[in-house]
């Protein structure tokens, strides 16, 4: 089968460093040479191709996709990713309601594509595909008018508000206009949106709908009082929405580590963060500090808490979230493949400014009142703490650790 790929995005990224990323990744060499023959002498794109891509500093990701019509679907995707952030970024801008051929290289990818797409792994020849469809944005789509309290798209919706029915389904529930359009902008998998006459009072609330059902997303008009019934929220939201949510354990079932990472990842681990506010800071400083992911150990507070959702501004669905249950099994496995696993408490042996940082860190926050667990802090490899002027012994968690991802990405950039 021949290979040919297109995109949507077009960072700006010189067609040899495009080249040299797919080479230094081992992708396929027909993937390559035929991504070459794409290009004229001068650079040029002469064929169908888009090319979308993904990283902050550096490229750590491409997708290449191209209009497909001979094997049921609608684009020919090939994707390269060095790191959990990377790919979910690539997977994310993937256009809603249309069907993709991915040609998977590495296992890895074609679990994470099961997280965010609805289909079906598919051998041809030597070559294995997944071929799917984003979920939430299939073609049994509907749009129309609620009015009871039992319908049964109100009684699901209803059931996911419970902590029990985000986990039993897999999805959780965002509210405000913020929220939702944020979401839809940034191409989660949005199962279905609920929202009042109030939100299409206006051009933009009716806009935004239109866009939302032209991508094939279900949406429900509801009164107040229905609304009212699914959410506690008040003032009573004009729209919500639920949304396709995995929360993958940190742990493969073998006992490998369940985290693809290149040599630069910066990873934050959340030990027994049990308010649900600064857990949502924690993710939002996470996100805007571009690392590569989170991971929540022990008896805290869950991601898709309603006030973890809400705190965290977007960052759930968009930032990988991982967990486990012993901080200490974690910390175990990253020191095994050569992490730097450092201890941020108020008694560390050092300075922040004091430490030199290895290629791949994980910094570890703890407890709001009680800090790190002792068996935490026995086992990383350093305790570092934040100098502090007089008066002060410690700062909000979701402070501190904005503090110390910044310093770490700081360092990061400066030896580039």
């Amino acid at each position: 089968m021949q290979l040919f790929f297109a995109v949507l995005n077009g960072s700006l990224f010189k067609y040899e460093t495009l080249i040299s990323f797919l080479e230094k990744v081992n992708s396929p060499t027909k993937v390559i040479d035929q991504f070459k023959l794409a290009f004229n002498k001068t650079g040029e794109l002469q064929t169908d191709y888009d090319v979308y891509t993904s990283g902050w500093h550096n490229l750590d990701g491409v997708m290449l996709t191209m209009s497909d019509k001979t094997t049921n679907s609608d684009y020919l995707v090939y994707i390269s990713a060095t790191t959990e952030r990377s790919l979910r970024e690539l997977l994310l801008t993937f256009p809603r309601q249309s069907a993709g051929m991915f040609l998977i290289s590495e296992e890895w990818i074609e679990n994470r594509l099961c997280d965010i797409f609805e289909g079906e792994a598919i051998q041809i020849e030597s070559d294995r595909y997944f071929r799917g469809v984003k979920k939430g944005s299939n073609s049994e789509s509907e749009q129309r008018t609620i009015t009871k309290r039992k319908d049964d798209v109100a009684t699901h919706i209803r059931k996911i508000t419970s902590l029990k029915g985000k986990i039993e389904h897999s999805l959780f529930i965002i509210e405000s206009e913020l929220l939702v359009e944020r979401a839809f902008a940034d191409g989660q998998p949005i199962d279905a949106i609920l929202y009042t006459t109030k939100f299409v009072s206006n051009g933009e609330g009716k806009h935004f709908l239109s866009k939302a059902i032209q991508e094939n997303i279900s949406c429900y008009l509801v009164n107040d009082g229905l609304m009212g019934s699914i959410t506690t929220t008040r003032p009573i939201p004009s729209i919500i929405a639920s949304i396709h949510f995995n929360y993958p354990h940190f742990q493969t079932g073998s006992g490998q580590l369940n985290f693809h990472h290149n040599k630069d990842c910066i990873l934050l681990i959340a030990e027994n963060v049990s308010n649900p506010d600064n857990l949502g800071m924690l993710l939002r400083t996470a996100d805007a500090a571009g690392i590569s992911g989170i991971l929540l150990c022990g008896e805290g507070a869950s991601p898709v808490h309603k006030n973890t959702i809400r705190s965290a501004r977007g960052a759930i669905g968009r930032l990988p979230i991982f967990h486990a249950s012993d901080a200490i099994m974690a910390i175990e496995l990253l020191k095994e493949t050569g992490w730097q696993v450092i201890g941020a408490t108020a008694t560390g042996d050092t300075d922040l400014y004091n430490l030199g940082f290895k290629p791949n860190t994980a910094i570890i926050v703890g407890n709001e009142n009680s800090g790190l667990s002792d068996g935490t802090r026995q086992h990383c490899t350093e305790l570092i703490r934040l100098p502090m002027a007089p008066g002060q012994s410690s700062l909000n968690v979701g402070v501190a650790a904005g503090i110390f991802l910044y310093e770490i990405m700081r360092h990061r950039i400066v030896h580039e």
